[in-house]
């Protein structure tokens, strides 16, 4: 109908008020009102109305109790019961006179009583707050008209079935602010910008009103109604209710909501100059053998951060956060951002090598190797790649095991030359076609830098593809939305048959890679998890200068994946720093969670042998593994190595297919020892010893430097839409 003021809006309410006349009883259109006006308390209709007034079904509320919600459909909020019991008295009267006077009250109500009628007891109203999940609600409303094609989800009455798991929603949440704050405390690079509020005034307010009955502190009181501007963080406020002064004695202190006072720990000289009296802070309780020792002061993070839990089999997202917190940013860096996925990247180049049928123990050459401009033709010297390992050693020989275990750069470059294809060209070729297939991105940039993963991508989009790892090639759609239903009718459902298969890679290839995998947490850059290792596989990632952070891992059911890093909006360039890797600040993210999605959503197993498909190709054992090449000697630990085996089921070998037979003893002995010594870098640095590298087939034509952060990255706009009809532009950094 509309709510404008017109006489054609009262036209048009005449007619279809005959039309519902002519197809409704009274009784119908009287249930049909009844079940949605709006009562007060966020209840819309009856039901939910005696459920939130009385804590009861509506067919169990007294006469009284139906007679007061019958009075609240003139006004609600004018005769609320909560703050204006006086006019709810009155109407309940008003109700229960016409009532007399209709005929409709029994005989033992027939007489008036002198007075007001009391009202009945109502239960206690809490506010309902929703705390959690602002980022994926914007996410549903997103897909609801991307592909559902509702404009405005909230235009109307739908009743959205959502993949959310909350429990699990509110471990990721809090997981992730608890890991940006720490990756700050241990970087040193907390800064204190001042208190979340403070309760002064307010506790005037409250000491002025004599007629108060609470017999709580004034500062309890206030803490307790207090809305603070960051409504999704999960640490507890707190309010300064003592500091250190001129006496013996005096400390920091805090009240909490339910009354206890304990003492405070604040580690920032910032914090001690500025916090006063009953400023409000955000604090993390530490508890002891007695009991709660002391709350430790948590400060607002500069760096976000990005947590995704995506169902492996169906897609479901079951938990998303896209940064620290909703009210401070709402892009959401899971789905509407990209970034460097730096070694997270590399499960795809040695996905490729065993596809063309390489095995894990197949000798990698960790040389230097520098690899021609694309395309030939005259070059200069500059334009030609040279990757170095971030030790800048190398040399010697790796199994692809020890290689993608330990995240060598080097040898991940070589796979370009004759690992995948003939020449690095047509290696750097397939790798984007394999990309491009498993839906990791939707265009791929043919530049050496990718296989280290130089080009951004959606962490979203990553996920997914590990989770095809998991499934052995069979790459969910992820989504938020089941389905939407309108008046009984389900007007969308999410097909459950949209999974894409990768098909250019066979079973065995994939299982094999998974079992890679599982070695980067029992012996790799991920090994701080290491009792994970037989239920969980991943790696780490962490992109040039230490801008991005990563680790993105999978269980037989879920998939997840992390993301760290600042997001340099302002023009402004700020790295993690020194040493913060994807194994260093991004694992200790991901653990928490993985154990949440166990308590919450999949069963702790350990990681499934492999399917049908896979088990004819593979002759599988479990062995102590030092090197990857399934020997006998003694390891750092077990593990399964799987080999490809021929039609007489004899296992093929391909440990020397790379490089000369006479090479690979004593290289691959000094190859251990330094992995040993340095377990090295799942850094990739994909630099040319300051040279830049061309491409001037780029949209932009733009120059990558190596010595640089990545100038000329793509970003996702929601609101833009390319020629194939994708949401993705060439911009600047973000």
């Amino acid at each position: 109908m509309g709510d404008d003021l017109t006489y054609e809006r009262k036209i048009r309410e005449m007619i279809v008020t005959t039309r519902v006349e002519g197809a409704l009883s009274k009784d119908e259109i009287l249930e049909l009102y009844l079940n949605s006006v709006y009562l007060g308390r966020g209840s819309w209709g009856i039901e939910l109305a005696a459920g939130s007034y009385f804590g009861k079904p509506a067919k169990e509320l007294t006469l009284e109790e139906g007679a007061l919600l019958a009075g609240l459909t003139k006004g609600p909020n004018y005769y609320s019961p909560d703050r204006q019991p006086a006019r709810a008295q009155e109407r309940l009267a008003y109700v229960l006179s016409r009532m007399r006077e209709d005929g409709t009250i029994g005989a033992r109500n027939e007489e008036p009583r002198r007075g007001l009628p009391p009202l009945p007891t109502i239960v206690a109203y809490e506010r309902p707050r929703r705390d959690i999940g602002f980022h994926f609600v914007d996410q549903v409303a997103r897909e609801a008209k991307l592909i559902a094609g509702i404009d405005a989800i909230t235009a109307n009455s739908y009743t959205v079935r959502s993949t959310i798991s909350p429990p699990l929603q509110r471990a990721v949440e809090a997981a992730l602010q608890e890991g940006l704050s720490r990756y700050e405390r241990s970087a040193g690079r907390v800064q204190f910008r001042g208190a979340e509020a403070n309760l002064a005034q307010a506790m005037q307010k409250i000491e002025a009103d004599k007629k108060s009955i609470d017999k709580r502190p004034v500062w309890q009181q206030t803490l307790a109604n207090a809305r603070l501007p960051l409504y999704d963080v999960h640490w507890t406020p707190a309010v300064v209710v003592a500091k250190p002064g001129s006496r013996k004695g005096d400390a920091w202190r805090v009240g909490l909501v339910d009354g206890r006072i304990l003492p405070f720990s604040v580690d920032d000289a910032t914090a001690q100059r500025k916090l006063t009296l009953y400023d409000v802070v955000f604090v993390r309780l530490v508890e002891s053998k007695t009991g709660i020792a002391r709350a430790e002061l948590r400060v607002r993070p500069l760096v976000q951060g990005t947590v995704i839990v995506l169902e492996n089999n169906t897609g479901r997202i079951l938990a998303m956060s896209g940064g620290f917190s909703y009210p401070l940013s709402q892009l959401n860096r899971a789905t509407q951002a990209v970034r460097q996925p730096g070694s997270a990247i590399k499960p795809l180049s040695y996905l490729a090598a065993l596809g063309k049928g390489l095995q894990p123990n197949t000798l990698i050459s960790d040389d230097s190797i520098t690899l021609p401009p694309i395309g030939g033709g005259r070059a200069r010297a500059q334009d030609y790649w040279s990757p170095k390992n971030y030790d800048g050693g190398g040399g010697g020989t790796l199994t692809l095991r020890k290689a993608l275990e330990n995240s060598r750069n080097l040898a991940t470059a070589h796979l370009l030359a004759g690992a995948i294809e003939d020449t690095p060209e047509a290696s750097l070729d397939r790798l984007c076609q394999l990309a491009l297939e498993a839906q990791i991105y939707h265009e791929c940039l043919h530049y050496y830098p990718f296989v280290l993963g130089a080009q951004p991508v959606r962490p979203v989009d990553l996920a997914a593809f590990y989770a095809a790892i998991a499934n052995e090639g069979a790459r969910p759609t992820p989504h938020v939305i089941d389905s939407i239903e309108r008046n009984g009718l389900i007007i969308y459902r999410h097909d459950p048959k949209s999974s894409v298969g990768i098909s250019s890679v066979d079973h065995a290839a994939f299982y094999q890679l998974k079992t890679l995998m599982q070695g980067v947490l029992a012996r790799g850059t991920a090994r701080a998890i290491a009792g994970f290792a037989p239920y969980v596989a991943g790696k780490t990632g962490t992109s040039d200068e230490e801008n991005d952070a990563w680790f993105v891992g999978f269980t037989n059911d879920v998939t997840i994946a992390v993301w760290i890093g600042y997001d340099n909006a302002d023009g402004k360039r700020r790295t993690l720093g020194g040493g913060s890797t994807g194994g260093g600040v991004a694992v200790p993210i991901f653990e928490p969670v993985m154990q949440a999605a166990w308590s919450n959503v999949a069963p702790k197993t350990a990681l499934a042998p492999p399917s049908p498909e896979a088990k004819r190709l593979l002759s599988c054992k479990t062995t102590a593994l030092e090197s990857g090449e399934g020997s006998e000697r003694g390891g750092m630990s077990g593990g399964t190595d799987c080999f490809r085996v021929d039609a007489k089921g004899k296992i093929i070998n391909t440990r020397n297919a790379l490089m000369a037979r006479g090479q690979d003893q004593d290289d691959d002995e000094r190859s251990r020892r330094r992995a040993r010594s340095h377990d090295d870098d799942e850094r990739p640095r994909a630099r040319a010893a300051a040279h830049e590298y061309r491409r001037d087939s780029s949209p932009s034509g733009s120059r990558y430097d190596y010595g640089q952060q990545w100038q000329g990255g793509w970003r996702y706009d929601s609101g833009q839409q390319s020629q194939g009809g994708r949401g993705w532009g060439w911009g600047s950094r973000w």
